[in-house]
């Protein structure tokens, strides 16, 4: 399995939208190892919980999903997912604000930063699972913020563009604010 270079800003791809995987595409030789190119690479970082194919260079609605316990969020309960073709169908309550970063969107010191992004609490959403069947699911709190995540990189939305750019801060004050100090 292959670790991938991850796109940073300003590259012009992370402003693209994603094609759709056709329902036959989704078993293929080349979209499973591309799948396990993201989990791969995902898995090389200590906080990241979820990664679209966009983000390796690859326009496709693929978003994997691999939430873990980090140093951040020690109690997260393990969970992996690939969902193709995902899109919110329905939105549940009001936004509410949660700490993100994205490994696409670094500062100047080359690490990741991050911003507390309002998203919903509850969506329900569709999209293709691994055996190429339609699903329909509610999902929330920190797996519907994740996945809110991820959809809008499929359609070329970065998490610093639903925030005050006042509101971003580095990983090193990050850490700080998350009582993680080196």
């Amino acid at each position: 399995m292959a670790k991938i270079k991850v796109r940073t800003v300003p590259d012009p791809i992370l402003r693209q939208t994603s094609q759709p995987i056709p329902i036959t595409g989704i078993k293929t030789a080349e979209t499973q190892k591309l799948v396990r190119d993201i989990k791969n690479t995902l898995e090389g970082g200590e906080y990241g919980v979820g990664m679209s194919a966009i983000q390796i260079g690859k326009p496709l609605a693929i978003a994997v999903v691999m939430i873990r316990p980090t140093p951040t969020r020690p109690n997260l309960e393990p969970f992996n997912k690939v969902y193709f073709n995902a899109e919110i169908i329905e939105t549940d309550g009001e936004k509410v604000p949660m700490w993100e970063g994205c490994c696409s969107v670094l500062g100047k010191d080359g690490n990741p930063v991050y911003a507390q992004v309002p998203r919903y609490k509850k969506i329900r959403v569709r999209y293709l699972d691994e055996d190429a069947v339609t699903q329909e699911e509610y999902v929330d709190g920190f797996l519907a913020h994740v996945l809110q995540h991820e959809i809008d990189h499929q359609n070329g939305v970065l998490f610093t563009d639903l925030i005050d750019e006042s509101d971003i801060v580095s990983c090193d004050e990050y850490k700080r604010i998350m009582n993680l100090s080196n």
